[in-house]
C-alpha cells in the first residue's frame, strides 16, 4: 500500500510541471478523435496491463512455497503457497476511463446479492447497509466525453461496479484484473486460450492516477504482446492528460485514469497475488513453461476503444514447489458419458502440459472421437511424463425405426397421427427441427393443409443423479477456517452440480477443486449468508486419482468460517460407480462440502425417422336440390319462406333436438344472420338434413350435414357457400331429410370429390331409392309432406298417426283453433297450425295418402 502512495505524490508533481494549454472536458478545441481528422466522436478510453511492470516492478513477481511462514506484505499473512504479481493499467485511448457513483439525477445504486436499491444522494454516499447482511456493490456509471467541433459534452452510462474493501479502507472498481498462471500450448498464439494451472481473484483496483506513460517508461505500448513501441506523453498530444481533477483519490463519488496516465497496484497489496496449489511442479530452469496472464476489464464492463489488447502474458519460472519431475497422475476430460450413440463423438481433454501423446497418435492437449474403444494419454508436463487413467467407451445400438400409420382430417382440423416402436418422439423436420411430441400417439395442431410430420425410436443409456458424501454435519464438529481438503477418486467423468455447507458468518467463499498435480480444475468465488446455504456449482470433473476440493481462502475479503466434523465420519464415501470421496487432509475429518448433487448426461440412440402424413382433405362437394312439397307454389315453381318471413326459423340445427341421429362429426350448424336476410329465390325457406351412406350397406350413416334449403330448392350451408361434408372422396348414397316431410336417398351410391356433384331430386330424372320416393306435382317431384308424428310412415287414423298431433297441437277440442311457431304439426311451413279451413295441415295428409280411404298408409323410402 505504501509503495502505491508514495508512486502517486511523484506523479502528482509530474502531472503539475507538465501542464500545457490542450483540450479539456470543458473545451474540445484541440481534442483529436480516434479517426483522424474527424470533428465529432466519443473519446473513449484504452485500457491495458503492463507487461512490463509484471516482469520487472520492484524487481518481478515473488515465488513463496506451500510451506513458507514469510509475513512481509499487507496483510501481514503467511504468503504460503502465492506468487505475488504487480499490475500496472495504463490509458493510452483518446479519452479518460471516469467512473461514477451516481448518475446525472444525483441517484446511487445499490446491489446486496440479488436485491438492488436505488437512493437519492448526488453529494456523499450515505453509508449503505445492506438489509440481509451482504457487503453492497455499488452500481457505476461510465461519463464518456463527446467531441462535437468546439464543444464537449458527455453521457453517463450505467456499467460495472465497485465495493468498499476493508483492507484498504476504501471502494474498488470490482473484477478490473484477472492474474494466472498457465502452461504455454504450441501453435495458440492467445495467452488467454492456455489451460489454466492456478488462478487468483479477480481483483478490484481504486482507479487513480499513479504514473504517466513518460514517468514510467515502457509501461505504456501500443501493443500488450511482449514488445510494442514504447509510448510517452506526447504521443497523446492535445488528448494527454485529459480528465476531470482530480482522479486522486479512491472514494465513491469519481475515480479514473487520465488519458496518458496509469494506476499501479503493487504485489504486496492484499489479493495481488495467484493461488498456487499443493502439487504444482517446479519447470525446468528456463524453458518459458509457465506464463503468468493478466487480463484486465475481463467481463468488459467497461467502453473502450479496444477490448483485444487487454491482456498481457510474461514467462516465469516456478523455483519453490515441488521438485521438477516429481511424478504423480495425469487425468482425462470427457464432454460426455462414456456410451457412444450412432453419430455422436466425445472431446477428450488431458490435464495441462507441454506436450500430449494419446494412444490414437495425437499430439494436441484434446482429440475428437467417435469410436468405442479405449483411450489413455501421456502428459509431458513440469511434474514428469505422466500417463493418464484409460477411458473405454462403448456403443449404444440404435433401434429399429418406427412403423408410422398416417391419419386423415378436413381442412382445417387436427389429425391423430400413430405409430410403433421405442420410445417414440415426433418432429417436424425429417432431420433437425423442433419436437413436437411423445409417444405412439401424436395429435397434430389445427391443419389448413396436408403435412408432413416424422417420427423417431430411441434407445437411452439413463443418466444418474446421486446424493453423496457426508449428508450433513451431524455428530461433533466446529466451524473452523484451515487450509484443509477433501480427496476423490474418479474413475468415470462426472458433473458436480452443488454442494452444501455450514457458514458461521456472512461473506464470500473461494471454493476450489485441483487434481493431483495442484492443477486448478475450477472454482467459484460467492458470497453467502450464515448458516445452511446450497452452493451451485456445475463442476466438470475428470477422471483421475487423488482430486482435491475445498473451500480456499483469497485475500482479506474471502473468509472460510464453514463447519466441518470429527465424527460420525465414515470414509470412504462412494460416488455411485463414478468414484468415490476417499479421505481428506487430516484423517478422520470431514472438510466442508455436505451432500454433493453428482449427476451424468443421458445417452440416447435415435433411430431413423419415419415419415408420417397428416392427410387435409376438402371435403366433397355437393350441389343438391329438392323440394319440400309443403310450402311448394306450383304456378310459381317457388316455395314460400314464410318462416324467414316470421322470424321463426331457428339459428341452429333443429335436427338434434328432434332425435335425429348425427355421423361424421354433424350436428350444431348454425345459419348466419345475414342469409336470413336474403329475399327472393335464393331466400332460406327451412332447415334439411343431409346424410351421406355407406356404399356397400346404405342403412349405416357414415356423415351427416345440417344446411339450408332455397325457395328454388337449392340447398346451401348455414354460411350460404356451397354445401362442402368432410369425409373422404369415394362413394356414397345421398340422402335429404326433413322432419316433417319424408326423406330422399339416391339410388345407388354417388361417387362424390373435391369438385362439385350436382344431384337434383326435383327433376324425375333422377332415380331414387324404393318406389314412389318423391310425389310429382306436375312437372316436379317434391318430398312427400305431413309426417307430424316423425317415424317412417304417413297415416290418418290409428295409431301413432299424424293427424292427431295437429289437432292436439291447437288444443286437442276446438278444432278451429291455431297456433303458431316452429312446430313438427306445421306440415305446410307457413308458422301457422290449422286443423281445418283453408291451407289447414291436416288436410295434406289425407290427400297423400289416398284422399278417400283414410286407413291407407304412405311409407318412407329410405333402408
Amino acid at each position: 500500500m505504501g509503495k502505491k502512495y508514495t508512486l502517486f505524490l511523484a506523479v502528482i508533481a509530474l502531472f503539475s510541471a507538465q501542464a500545457f494549454s490542450q483540450c479539456s472536458t470543458t473545451n474540445a478545441t484541440s481534442c483529436a478523435c480516434l479517426t483522424g481528422g474527424a470533428t465529432q466522436c466519443d473519446l473513449l478510453p484504452d485500457i491495458m496491463i503492463s507487461w512490463q511492470a509484471i516482469q520487472s516492478y520492484s524487481g518481478g513477481p515473488t515465488e513463496y512455497s506451500q510451506t513458507s511462514t514469510n509475513t512481509s506484505c499487507t496483510p501481514s499473512t503467511a504468503n504460503a503457497g502465492r506468487l505475488r504479481v504487480t499490475g500496472a493499467t495504463p490509458n493510452i485511448g483518446h479519452g479518460p476511463l471516469e467512473v461514477r457513483g451516481m448518475n446525472a439525477a444525483g441517484y446511487r445504486k445499490f446491489i446486496c446479492g440479488s436485491l438492488i436499491d436505488s437512493v437519492y444522494s448526488p453529494t456523499s454516499n450515505p453509508g449503505y447497509t445492506c438489509p440481509n447482511g451482504f457487503n453492497p456493490k455499488q452500481i457505476l456509471f461510465q461519463r464518456i466525453y463527446h467531441k462535437n467541433g468546439n464543444t464537449m459534452t458527455y453521457s453517463d452510462r450505467e456499467r460495472g461496479t465497485m465495493t468498499y474493501h476493508s483492507g484498504h479502507g476504501h471502494y474498488h472498481i470490482d473484477g478490473w484484473t484477472t492474474m494466472t498462471l498457465r502452461i504455454r500450448q504450441p501453435g495458440v498464439s492467445d495467452a488467454r486460450q492456455w489451460p489454466i494451472v492456478a488462478s487468483g481473484g479477480k481483483l478490484g483496483f481504486c482507479l487513480i492516477n499513479l504514473f504517466t506513460c513518460s514517468s514510467q517508461s515502457g509501461y505504456c505500448r501500443d501493443s500488450h504482446l511482449q514488445g510494442g513501441n514504447i509510448l510517452t506523453n506526447t504521443s497523446f498530444g492535445a488528448n494527454y492528460n485529459l480528465g476531470q481533477t482530480p482522479y486522486s483519490t479512491c472514494g465513491d463519488d469519481a475515480q479514473g485514469i487520465y488519458v496518458g496516465a496509469g494506476d499501479i497496484y503493487s504485489e504486496c497489496l492484499d489479493g495481488m497475488w495467484i493461488n498456487m496449489m499443493p502439487g504444482l511442479c517446479n519447470n525446468v530452469p528456463n524453458d518459458s513453461t509457465y506464463w503468468i496472464v493478466a487480463d484486465v476489464d475481463p467481463n468488459n464492463d467497461w467502453i473502450e476503444e479496444r477490448d483485444d489488447n487487454n491482456w498481457a502474458a510474461v514467462p516465469f519460472n516456478l523455483t519453490q514447489q515441488s521438485p521438477n519431475n516429481s511424478g504423480g497422475t495425469a487425468n482425462i476430460f470427457s464432454n460426455g458419458p462414456l456410451k457412444l450413440a450412432p453419430g455422436e463423438n466425445r472431446i477428450l481433454t488431458a490435464s495441462p502440459g507441454k506436450a500430449y501423446a494419446w494412444s490414437t497418435g495425437a499430439t494436441t492437449r484434446s482429440i475428437t472421437i467417435s469410436s468405442p474403444g479405449t483411450y489413455s494419454c501421456t502428459v509431458n508436463c513440469p511434474c514428469g511424463s505422466l500417463s493418464t487413467p484409460s477411458l473405454t467407451f462403448t456403443a449404444l445400438a440404435p433401434p429399429t425405426p418406427p412403423v408410422g400409420t398416417d391419419g386423415d382430417g378436413f381442412n382445417p382440423s387436427s389429425v391423430l397421427l400413430s405409430a410403433t416402436g421405442t420410445d417414440l418422439h415426433w418432429f417436424n423436420a425429417a432431420s433437425g427441427g423442433g419436437e413436437v411430441g411423445t409417444g405412439a400417439q401424436f395429435n397434430t395442431p389445427v391443419l389448413p393443409a396436408t403435412t408432413n410430420y416424422w417420427v423417431e425410436s430411441r434407445n437411452t443409456s439413463a443418466g444418474v443423479i446421486l446424493n453423496v458424501g457426508k449428508p450433513d454435519n451431524s455428530g461433533a464438529g466446529g466451524y473452523a477456517s484451515t487450509k484443509d481438503w477433501l480427496y476423490l477418486d474418479v474413475y468415470e467423468p462426472f458433473r458436480l452440480e452443488s454442494f452444501k455447507v455450514y457458514a458461521q458468518t456472512t461473506g464470500v467463499r473461494h471454493f476450489v477443486l485441483v487434481d493431483r498435480l495442484g492443477n486448478l480444475i475450477a472454482e467459484k468465488s460467492i458470497e453467502i449468508p450464515s448458516g445452511l446455504n446450497t452452493i451451485l456449482v456445475n463442476w466438470d470433473v475428470p477422471a483421475g486419482v487423488q482430486h482435491r476440493i475445498t473451500a480456499y481462502d483469497d485475500n482479506s475479503e474471502v473468509v472460510r468460517a464453514l463447519w466441518r466434523s470429527t465424527a460420525g465420519v465414515s470414509f470412504p464415501y462412494p460416488i455411485g460407480t463414478l468414484g468415490s470421496i476417499t479421505g481428506s487432509s487430516a484423517a478422520g475429518t470431514y472438510y466442508y462440502l455436505y451432500d454433493w448433487v453428482v449427476k451424468t448426461t443421458s445417452v440416447v440412440a435415435t433411430s431413423a425417422r419415419t415419415m408420417v402424413t397428416a392427410n387435409i382433405h376438402d371435403g366433397v362437394l355437393l350441389d343438391l336440390k329438392v323440394i319440400l312439397e309443403g310450402p311448394f307454389d306450383q304456378s310459381t315453381g317457388l316455395m314460400n319462406d314464410a318462416l324467414r318471413t316470421a322470424a321463426l326459423i331457428p339459428s341452429t340445427e333443429p335436427f338434434t333436438t328432434a332425435g335425429f341421429v348425427h355421423a361424421g362429426g354433424g350436428g350444431g350448424e348454425a345459419v348466419a344472420p345475414s342469409l336470413l336476410q336474403v329475399t327472393g329465390a335464393g331466400a332460406p325457406v327451412d332447415w334439411v338434413l343431409i346424410e351421406l351412406r355407406n356404399a356397400s350397406d346404405p342403412t349405416i350413416i357414415q356423415a351427416t350435414y345440417s344446411a339450408i334449403v332455397t325457395r328454388s330448392g337449392s340447398i346451401v350451408a348455414g354460411s350460404g357457400a356451397p354445401v362442402r361434408i368432410p369425409v373422404l372422396n369415394g362413394n356414397y348414397y345421398v340422402t335429404v331429410r326433413h322432419r316433417n316431410h319424408f326423406g330422399v336417398m339416391t339410388a345407388q351410391s354417388v361417387a362424390l370429390g373435391a369438385s362439385s356433384t350436382t344431384i337434383d331430386f326435383t327433376i324425375a330424372g333422377t332415380q331414387t331409392w324404393g318406389s314412389s320416393a318423391t310425389k310429382t306435382i306436375g312437372s316436379t317431384m317434391v318430398l312427400w309432406s305431413g309426417n307430424a308424428f316423425r317415424n317412417t310412415n304417413l297415416k290418418y287414423v290409428g295409431q301413432d298417426n299424424d293427424r292427431d298431433p295437429i289437432l292436439a297441437a291447437v288444443g286437442g277440442s276446438i278444432p278451429t283453433n291455431t297456433t303458431t311457431g316452429y312446430l313438427a304439426e306445421d306440415t305446410n311451413l307457413d308458422g301457422l297450425v290449422k286443423y281445418v279451413g283453408q291451407f289447414n295441415d291436416r288436410d295434406p295428409v289425407l290427400a297423400n295418402i289416398g284422399g278417400s280411404i283414410p286407413t291407407n298408409v304412405l311409407y318412407e323410402q329410405l333402408p
